[in-house]
């Protein structure tokens, strides 16, 4: 298939135009009609008013003419128009009028019929939108844009239903990981009955780890599905974010230490502001978590808040690998790693960015990512809305 052209805005436009409600294409071909009509009528005046004055000055003219008309229309024809001058004049351009108007209406019909046929073309393929005529130009374009919408609607589904099928994968594999492993020790504490106490606890201890491994994966896909429905409803409360980030970032101190990390919390001033304290909470967290899983040991985690005008800017950066340019474009999407050698056991179902992402939007903000061979940079950008303090 020919691949469309991307519509400009001035295409937009012009397609607008032609399917607006004040702009019917029935009043737009009435319209054309009578002003062809119209124009018709003065060329008639304008021609008979040039062969009236030539022929009074010219006799060779008048009598050409005369002469000319006797012959096509017959003597008694000839003298009773010489005689009704007005009636004459009016059955010809009625006669001009009937003639033009069959034209018109079949070109009409004509340019109807390609809109009928250009529909199907709006939703094959393999078909092209015909081409009209200057009068139906706007038509044409609509028809395009149309066509074009459509094949754009029908990628988005077939992204869709790929992302539908990692999904589908994704579920399978983190699922299964943890299931195994509990089913597998269950199996063998089962089979073995008289295993010492301290192997024994071992496997209790390596089960309810893998179980509780379970259990937070059927959250989180719970609580993406939450988000894609849209039934949450953010409950706005005052909240101090610097108190909520040294906060936060305290209740890290056991994950940092194992991994000989730091972090160093950079809020000059104080923020106050209207947000859902437990989601904005959760962006944070899944902020820290992603910082804590992939920083360089014996590095520092920076969080830096700040209101810019109408805005609060909120960073998280740590050091590590740089991210790829390909990976860093889809770094918010579901189900996606970073690290595509992170197992299920050692990093969550790819879902921490992408619920953060829902959370940010749902405040009215956004969340970017930028990364450098030095480090990688997360900023939450968030309207402010003010607070009592």
């Amino acid at each position: 298939m020919k691949r469309e052209k991307e519509p400009t805005k001035n295409h937009n436009r012009r397609a607008r135009k032609a399917f607006a409600p004040g702009e019917r294409i029935s009043v737009k071909i009435i319209r054309s009609f009578l002003f062809v009509r119209l124009m018709e009528l003065l060329a008639l005046l304008f021609l008979f008013l040039i062969l009236y004055l030539a022929s009074k000055l010219y006799d060779d003219i008048y009598y050409t003419v005369t002469g000319t008309l006797q012959n096509l229309l017959g003597e008694k024809l000839f003298l009773w128009g010489m005689e009704h001058k007005i009636s004459a004049f009016l059955i010809l351009w009625a006669v001009l009028f009937v003639l033009t108007a069959f034209v018109f209406s079949v070109s009409t019909l004509h340019n109807f019929d390609k809109t009928w046929r250009s529909l199907s073309a709006v939703f094959n393929d393999e078909q092209e939108i015909r081409h009209f005529s200057r009068r139906f130009s706007d038509v044409e374009i609509a028809l395009k844009d149309m066509k074009h919408s459509v094949y754009r609607s029908k990628q988005i589904a077939a992204l869709s239903e790929a992302r539908k099928n990692d999904l589908v994968m994704y579920l399978a594999h983190d699922l299964k990981t943890p299931l195994t492993s509990v089913i597998g020790y269950l199996s063998l504490l089962q089979e073995a009955p008289d295993l010492p106490p301290a192997q024994r606890a071992k496997y209790v201890d390596i089960t309810l780890e893998k179980a509780c491994r379970l259990e937070m994966l059927i959250n989180e896909f719970f609580e993406i599905t939450r988000y894609n429905l849209q039934t949450i409803t953010l409950e706005k409360n005052r909240i101090d974010l610097g108190m909520m980030v040294n906060q936060i970032a305290d209740e890290f101190y056991p994950m940092l230490m194992e991994k000989q990390l730091s972090v160093s919390v950079e809020i000059a001033q104080r923020i106050v502001m209207l947000a859902d304290a437990e989601r904005i909470a959760r962006v944070l967290d899944n902020l820290l978590k992603n910082a804590v899983a992939y920083s360089y040991p014996q590095t520092t985690i920076r969080i830096g808040a700040q209101r810019k005008d109408d805005l609060v800017l909120i960073r998280v950066r740590n050091h590590c690998d740089e991210i790829p340019p390909d990976k860093l474009a889809r770094l918010f999407e579901k189900f996606f790693r970073a690290d595509a050698s992170r197992t299920s056991a050692s990093g969550g179902a790819g879902l921490g960015l992408a619920i953060s992402k829902q959370i940010v939007e749902m405040h009215g903000g956004t969340i970017t990512a930028q990364s450098t061979p030095q480090y990688t940079d997360f900023t939450i950008t968030l309207p402010f809305v003010a607070a009592d303090a």
